[in-house]
């Protein structure tokens, strides 16, 4: 329940911020080409995450694909806004061991090597824009809600003191880095590289009291593109005579 309220004040707030920047804008500052003022954006990458931290989501980890979407508002020359659903896991070494045997497969010991972490999340982000021409780049950061399942042979991995299901809403912080290129003969496209960290706030001493408790955290390169357009149009100008003006 608790889970759910922080997700809904997270996106109730993004919300709130955005409508209040939309009704700052005048239709006559709408720009035409380009992440411009008061125009928007929508884009996707694809990339690669490792996960470098804690205990034992990282010990014998391995790196995976990520899938990350984007919305974003140009809020000014220097600021804007990102929304981002985003999705990936881990896999882990065979010679890697597990905290304790999973008892759903009580044979086959402690390794790790049908082990997965999958981290799916939603963030948001205000960011800051340099640069100049068809070229800038981007410092974002705040805050995220992530879902964090450990699985083994798919299925998900139960803590045998407290009977516990590895799988939980947390959360979480989010931080990048961008570099984006707008096309010449299509600018109101660009090709982005990005690098992030993201975390997800999932200890819990008291549900996780065997194992699997701490705080993941990932490294992600990905590459992708973005298409921006106008939120809204200015209204055309009437044709007859003593209107429109």
């Amino acid at each position: 329940m608790y889970s759910r309220f922080r997700v809904a004040s997270v996106v109730a707030l993004t919300l709130l911020a955005t409508a209040g920047v939309s009704h700052a804008q005048q239709a006559d500052s709408v720009a035409t080409k380009g992440a411009l003022p008061g125009r928007g954006g929508i884009g996707g990458q694809i990339g690669g995450t490792y996960m470098f931290a804690d205990g034992d989501y990282s010990e014998g980890s391995q790196p995976r694909l990520s899938f990350t979407g984007h919305f974003r508002y140009v809020i000014n020359k220097r600021w804007g806004w990102q929304f981002s659903p985003s999705f990936t896991w881990n896999g882990y070494v065979s010679h890697a061991d597990a905290p304790f045997v999973d008892l759903n497969f009580p044979n086959e010991g402690v390794s790790k090597q049908f082990y997965l972490t999958q981290v799916l999340g939603v963030s948001s982000q205000l960011q800051w824009y340099a640069g100049s021409g068809r070229s800038r780049w981007h410092l974002g950061a705040g805050p995220a809600v992530y879902r964090v399942v450990v699985q083994n042979h798919r299925k998900v991995v139960e803590d045998p003191f407290t009977h516990e299901l590895h799988d939980g809403m947390h959360m979480g912080a989010v931080g990048e880095l961008g570099v984006e290129h707008f096309l010449k003969r299509l600018p109101n496209t660009s090709l982005e590289l990005t690098a992030s960290w993201q975390a997800a706030f999932a200890k819990s001493n008291g549900r996780w009291q065997t194992g699997w408790n701490g705080n993941p955290m990932l490294a992600e390169l990905r590459f992708g593109g973005h298409y921006y357009y106008d939120f809204r149009k200015p209204k055309p100008k009437s044709t007859k005579p003593g209107l429109g003006r």
